[in-house]
């Protein structure tokens, strides 16, 4: 009895440091979309559905290289045993992340050559060369953040990037009035780099490569899983902007992106506010087999449904009639964009705040089928709309299927969960 009583103690202790670390996560995260949203919603009037077009396809190559930049051993950060290891591994990422990404880039421009196409031109690619450098240094960054549980400082950062980011943007209009989007992130990413850099001096240390080695044989299912399901899933999350460029002009892709990019701000709210703490305490509870994470993660998914409900009803309804009163004659289709992605903004809402559950379960196999499910349903969402010639034909069939998928995954973790619970 005083044991159960002991471990309902215990309990309650770590779900009220968990939602607490996960309020300073959202104060931070949900001033950064204040400034974003509102602003961001300034600047595509101000720079129209071209440059948006341009700036999606420049967002989604930095979000397919970001995962590759790592190999996804950024994770090794977050699951370390001890603040030396935590240290060795964030050396080591900042000195192999310049060498992959320049890798894959000279890779991506000799492409670009040999295709000999306006969409993939030399200036936009040898942007998001640095843009991926600058993105991923800071993510390295962050990971250790998150290992130091320092959620305080992982708060601010979504401040300034999203501070930094429309005000560097706002300024390069003058003279860029299609790439000042670029120019913007690019630069905003620098400064948080050398805020970065001066707070984590003193955690880069002397590498130590048989160490290293080690630990790169004790985590091989990270590169021979979790490396390429997460660089398809990088793939089928950033490829449409790619393809809708490629298929349908810069304009398409521009409306496509700035709809998803509206819907995406609660995710990204919640989703940044949840997964970097609810990765750090998922690999804690489950040392405990005593079911928490279970109780857990269902009030995790609850949570984040109903509000991506409430901001889904509210911008499908009054916020709609704002944005085409502000556009007036400028971003059409955008009504209709957002009614059919909803499907799928709401199932992933409901998951990718607890997707650190493939790498704390192990189960970076499934993680990998649903990758390449959801790169199939990229592929064939792109045909369809270009066999008919229809571009809401694509998204159709990207939101319904997607969205599917989302929700077997879903539920097929949360009866991983469960099973674990009742064994307890």
């Amino acid at each position: 009895m005083k044991k159960n009583n002991l471990t309902t103690k215990v309990n309650k202790k770590t779900v009220s440091f968990f939602f607490k670390n996960i309020l300073i996560m959202f104060r931070g995260t949900l001033v950064a979309q204040i400034i974003s949203v509102f602003v961001g919603i300034y600047l595509a009037k101000l720079y129209g559905e071209n440059a948006y077009g341009y700036f999606g396809f420049f967002v989604s190559i930095i979000g397919i290289s970001t995962i590759i930049g790592t190999l996804q051993l950024e994770n090794c950060i977050v699951t370390s045993k001890n603040k030396q290891e935590s240290k060795q591994w964030f050396s080591f990422l900042t000195f192999t992340i310049p060498i992959v990404i320049t890798l894959l880039f000279l890779i991506l421009l000799l492409f670009s050559v040999s295709i000999k196409t306006e969409k993939l031109n030399t200036t936009l690619l040898l942007f998001g060369f640095l843009g991926a450098l600058l993105t991923t240094f800071n993510l390295n960054h962050q990971n250790l953040y998150t290992y130091n549980k320092q959620f305080s400082i992982l708060s601010n950062h979504r401040i300034l990037i999203a501070l930094f980011t429309v005000v560097f943007q706002f300024i390069f209009y003058q003279s860029f009035t299609v790439l000042g989007l670029v120019y913007g992130y690019c630069s905003a990413h620098f400064f948080l780099l050398c805020y970065n850099l001066y707070l984590n001096k003193n955690n880069l240390i002397r590498i130590n490569f048989n160490e290293i080695k080690k630990g790169i044989k004790t985590n091989t299912n990270l590169i021979k899983y979790l490396l390429p399901s997460n660089i398809i899933n990088g793939l089928a999350n950033n490829l449409m902007p790619i393809l809708i460029l490629s298929f349908f002009g810069p304009e398409k892709a521009g409306i496509y992106f700035f709809s998803f990019k509206i819907l995406a701000t609660p995710l990204f709210l919640i989703s940044s506010s949840v997964s970097q703490v609810y990765f750090k305490e998922s690999i804690e509870l489950t040392k405990k087999e005593d079911g928490s994470l279970f109780k857990m993660t269902k009030k995790v998914v609850g949570l984040n449904i109903l509000l991506m409900s409430c901001f889904l009803l509210l911008i499908n309804t009054i916020g709609i009639y704002f944005l085409e009163y502000f556009f007036e004659d400028q971003w059409s289709n955008l009504r209709t964009y957002l009614i059919i992605l909803s499907f799928l903004i709401i199932t992933r809402s409901s998951f990718n705040p607890i997707s650190s559950l493939i790498v704390v379960l192990d189960k970076n196999k499934i993680g990998l089928l649903f990758n390449s499910y959801l790169f199939v349903v990229n592929l064939i969402a792109i045909y369809v709309g270009t066999l008919y010639h229809q571009i809401l034909y694509t998204v159709i069939v990207l939101s319904l299927f997607s969205g599917m998928g989302y929700l077997v995954l879903l539920n097929y973790f949360l009866n991983q969960l469960k099973k674990q619970n009742i064994n307890a």
